[in-house]
This record gives structure tokens, sequence and C-alpha cells, in this order.
């Protein structure tokens, strides 16, 4: 029935305006993409096509955004829009490239992952499963940090390596390359970009990298540093106040802002509300009146957050054949709804979680 189908849309696909073919194209998942590549060289260089990778992802970014699993041993999940139905299911498949340690994997951004292996970084697209290699970068054996951001007006993608040392860890300098049209590192030569020491992931907002890190005489300031992705300019922005070392935090995006989320008790939630005056407003979100054992949800799960305002924890072992439940916090309405997944495997195997990313959208690089 698949061999007649592809027969019928070869031979109608002729005679269908090139507006028409795109049109319907852009509404296809990157699964029915792949396999449309052979229905003819038409729609091969259509969906190769830069610009139409660009209107996919737009469309793309419109949707109900999934999840993304990263499990031990190398294997990848994904759950697309989990939340719109009370059970989803998934099957674990084998990175490419595959790293031993998961440790140093970058969140997604617009679908895909940047991860260490051996001296080199790999850019791996889940939805595709396919990857690309980047050229090896001289560390001269310095720990390094990595950030992938998005350029949304070049519709592209640049890492930027920050080289480490001293005795807090800070930054020495700072390379960066542009995915799949540079051959080698660039270095950051501004004399200006303020010392400190990167701590946590970062997050990629309308084509400015956030991450946070200490700063000051005795590195204990926290601030916001910003990387212009398309201008490859740094700055950085003051934190906001309430932050405590000892607490748990990490920068999100909230209702398409940046923010920073701190765990306790309850979330505690600041929202940058003016870059230019550095002003940022705060939120308290009383959880343990909806679940009792908040404490114990977070400690013995992994949380991650959608641009939406909610909070999901997830658990650090998925059990195999079986449901497993995913709790959704809204932030703004102090509820709570769960979601079932199953893990579809081979046995009675199950993984344990190393990272859970929300934001999963379905990206064609790398077909």
């Amino acid at each position: 029935m698949e061999t007649q189908r592809m027969k019928l849309i070869n031979i109608k696909s002729d005679s269908l305006p090139l507006d028409l073919i795109i049109e319907i194209l852009k509404r296809l998942t990157v699964k029915t993409l792949i396999r449309f590549l052979s229905v003819s060289k038409l729609w091969a260089s259509t969906i190769r096509s830069r610009d139409f990778m660009k209107l996919f992802l737009n469309v793309s970014l419109t949707r109900q955004k999934g999840l993304l699993f990263l499990l031990r041993h190398g294997y990848c999940g994904l759950v697309p829009s989990p939340k719109t139905h009370e059970t989803s299911s998934f099957t674990a498949f084998r990175v490419s490239c595959y790293s031993p340690q998961w440790s140093t994997v970058s969140p997604s951004v617009h679908g895909l992952i940047c991860y260490a292996q051996a001296t080199r970084l790999v850019i791996y697209n889940p939805c595709t499963r396919r990857s690309i290699t980047l050229p090896e970068i001289d560390t001269w054996r310095r720990p390094i940090r990595y950030y992938l951001g998005y350029d949304p007006l070049e519709n592209g993608y640049k890492v930027l390596c920050a080289m480490l040392g001293g005795t807090h860890d800070s930054v020495k300098e700072f390379r960066v390359l542009t995915v799949g049209t540079e051959n080698s590192w660039k270095m950051i030569t501004e004399n200006n970009i303020t010392p400190h020491a990167p701590f946590g992931h970062a997050l990629c907002i309308s084509g400015v990298l956030f991450y946070q890190a200490f700063t000051g005489t005795k590195m204990n300031d926290l601030v916001i540093m910003c990387f212009d992705v398309r201008s490859e300019k740094l700055y950085h922005i003051k934190g906001p106040s309430v932050f405590l070392r000892r607490l748990c935090s990490k920068v999100i995006s909230y209702e398409g802002k940046l923010a920073v989320v701190f765990y306790e008790n309850n979330f505690r939630l600041c929202v940058l509300e003016d870059a230019a005056k550095e002003e940022w407003s705060t939120k308290t979100f009383v959880l343990s009146k909806i679940v009792p054992a908040i404490k114990w949800y977070i400690s013995k799960s992994w949380v991650t957050e959608t641009d939406t305002g909610e909070a999901i924890t997830v658990p650090q072992f998925l059990h195999a054949s079986v449901f497993n439940d995913l709790v959704y916090f809204d932030m703004k309405t102090s509820s709570k709804k769960t979601v079932y997944i199953r893990v579809n495997t081979e046995g009675n195997k199950g993984y344990y979680v190393e990272s859970v990313s929300s934001n999963l959208v379905e990206n064609l690089m790398f077909l």
C-alpha cells in the first residue's frame, strides 16, 4: 500500500505548482519528508533547500513542543506533544557518533543538540538522526564550556567555546564557529569582556545566548552573560537581587522573556522585564500546597520547564513496558497534571535519564 501511494504521488507531483508542493510539504513530519525525498528530484531539491528548511522550522516553532530524553549509554528518546495526550510512548534509539558521557550535552536549540566526542564536538539532530562533527579545537588541555546558539535572521547555528583556567575556572578566551560554513574556530578578541566563571546550562532566545556566571573580586556576584549570535558580541547584565548561592538556579524562557528559576521548597521565578535597566520581576509559587512532597519530587526527578510557565518533573529512571508518570506544575494557575509515558524496548530493560528538554521541535538540518 505504501509503495502504491508513493507511485501515485510521483505521477502527480510533476503537474503540481511549486508553491502548492511547498504548502503540502511544510505541513508534514520530518519522518515523512525523509521518505518523500525519493518521490522526485523536484521534491528532493525542495526539501533539501535552505529556504524550505527555514520555512519548515518556522512552522515547527508554532506547534506544541515535545520532550527530548537523553538516556544513559548513548540512547535518546523523542516524545512529541506529550501534554496533549494522557498517555504517550517512545522507542529509545542509539545516537550516532555515540559519546559514553552525556554530562556535557548542551540543551536542545530548535531541535539540535551539541555534545563532546573525544577532542571534538558533534552537532546532532535527533529527528533525522544525522550529525556533523566540528573541527578540532586546540584547548591546550584546558577545560572548556560550549554553547549552541541560533541566528533566526540567517537561519544558522554557531557554537561558542569558553576556555577556562585559574583558581575559579574563569574564562580565559572565547572561540566561535559557524556550523556548516567554517572550517576553523575564530578567536573573539574583545578586551572588555567581564572576567567571569560560567556555570549551568545556556539558553538561546531570539538570537541571543544567555548563561549564568559568577564575577567580582571573590567570584560570588551573579551576572547573566549574553552572546549575540549574529554579531558575535559579548556583554553582561546584572542578575536578580534575590539570588542566593545555596539555591539551585537555572535560566529559562518565560513567555518569550529571559527568566531565572530557583528551586527550594517552592519555585521562585525572576523575569527580566527590562534588559537596558536590568530590571527583574519576582514571583514565588507555593507548590507545596499542591504537592506536599514537592522537595521529594525535585530530589528524585529531573526538572525541566516550558516557556508557558510550567515545571515538569521526570523520573530519574524510566521503567520499560509500564507507564511512567510526568507531573506538570502550572506556575500560573497553581495546578498540576500527570502525563504517563512508556518506553518501548525489548525485554524489561529500563533507562536512566541523563537529561530532559521540553523544547523539542522538528528540524530538517542534516537530512
